[in-house]
């Protein structure tokens, strides 16, 4: 089935996580990616050895591997003229540049927008940055658990008062930018359609977590107060709290209309004196005796299983869910028939899983087209398709600039 961005063809100068993840899929849905690598290390991700003290296989690096499969990789030393000479060639017969590489990278390499567009006025050129292009921070190296996660403020609010706060899981800030990067592509490139103009198209890892933010800063954007830090004993909605079940697991209850669902609830867990108990028959009762509410609730969970409850409160039409372990995901129905995982062939490792993006198309193909590519393993045919002959090819890789 043909992608929904066949024909869109895409140049990726990018380096970790969140342009890499947009550009994958981007390819998953049908445009062609020529990945640029330095000749020698390539990607600096490629060099990750282990997370959190998990090491990973010599045979396939799992986070490189999803981030960037179906691309096709060109080795370029952008430090020589003759290296940026076939960037500039790519540029003017692609549609896309996109890139995470920090502003002054891109002036020193001749990477800004302001060379390629020259090249390319139809090219829709997306840069992403830590913290913006302007201001005392622009230079400022970017990583998600800097820019995103602290200063963005979710490490603040994500801990009980006085806590200390957590640390999250790696790329969470990177790839929810990803989406903000291809959504962005896109409306350029419909803008494009309709003007015959490509533009340049900014993102900050910082911007994006205000955005994901949104609810709380604008709070205290308007009341200039900030939503406070609950535990979770503390609920002021105990309807919308986690509780441990018998079986030391957790279940998720997600019902911010607590009026609408308190009958049901009371029902469910076989507690029907609760409904109307003086101290708990409103909303505003609850939220005052939540302290006290919470742990009767807490002593109520803990008499069965999760699943035994995940079974009651489905039948009475209450919102919850299991809180899951990333290895039960991986096996999990719900997401297997919903084709979270695509499946291709990998040449070092065999058949292997890998997760799929996260839009799904009822006319066009959205899936992995093949395993991430070793560093400059399709320099030749990439350069070959793009005009350069064998004896171009013979000269550049004499001079270094390719491999």
């Amino acid at each position: 089935m043909v992608g929904a961005l066949d024909g869109v063809t895409i140049v990726e100068l990018g380096h970790w996580v969140a342009v890499p993840s947009a550009c994958a899929m981007l390819s998953d849905w049908g445009a062609k990616v020529i990945k640029i690598e330095h000749p020698g290390v390539g990607d600096s991700l490629r060099g990750m050895k282990s997370i959190e003290g998990v090491r990973l296989s010599n045979h396939i690096m799992p986070v490189f591997e999803v981030l960037n499969r179906g691309k096709q990789g060109i080795a370029i030393d952008l430090g020589l003229q003759e290296g940026r000479e076939i960037v500039y060639r790519l540029v003017k017969q692609c549609d896309v540049f996109a890139s995470n590489f920090q502003p002054r990278v891109l002036d020193k390499l001749g990477m800004d927008y302001e060379t390629l567009s020259q090249l390319n006025s139809k090219l829709v050129y997306a840069a992403l940055t830590g913290y913006g292009e302007k201001g005392a921070d622009k230079e400022k190296p970017g990583y998600d658990y800097a820019a995103f996660w602290a200063r963005g403020g979710l490490m603040s609010k994500l801990c009980a008062p006085d806590g200390s706060p957590p640390s999250h899981r790696p790329g969470i800030g990177d790839n929810i930018t990803s989406m903000c990067i291809t959504s962005g592509i896109l409306a350029a490139l419909w803008a494009r359609e309709k003007s015959g103009k490509g533009q340049k198209v900014t993102f900050s890892l910082y911007q994006t977590a205000v955005w994901v933010m949104n609810q709380d800063i604008q709070v205290a954007l308007t009341k200039g107060r900030e939503i406070p830090n609950i535990e979770r004993r503390r609920a002021k909605n105990p309807l919308w709290n986690s509780y441990r079940t018998r079986d030391e697991r957790w279940i998720q209850l997600a019902m911010m209309q607590s009026e609408r669902f308190w009958p049901d609830f009371c029902a469910a867990i076989e507690r029907p004196e609760l409904q109307n108990d003086s101290r708990f028959d409103s909303d505003g009762k609850r939220e005052k005796n939540n302290e006290l509410l919470v742990s009767i609730i807490g002593e109520v969970f803990a008499s069965k299983t999760l699943s035994e409850w995940m079974e009651i409160l489905d039948g009475h039409g209450l919102v919850n869910s299991m809180a899951q372990t990333v290895t039960e995901i991986t096996e999990d129905p719900q997401a297997i028939q919903n084709h979270f995982f695509d499946k291709l062939d990998h040449p070092n490792a065999g058949e292997i899983r890998l997760v799929a993006s996260p839009v799904k198309f009822s006319q066009a193909g959205a899936a992995a087209k093949g395993p991430a590519p070793q560093v400059g393993q399709h320099t030749e045919e990439i350069l070959l398709e793009t005009g350069y002959t064998w004896e171009d090819i013979t000269r550049l890789k004499d001079a270094g600039a390719i491999i």
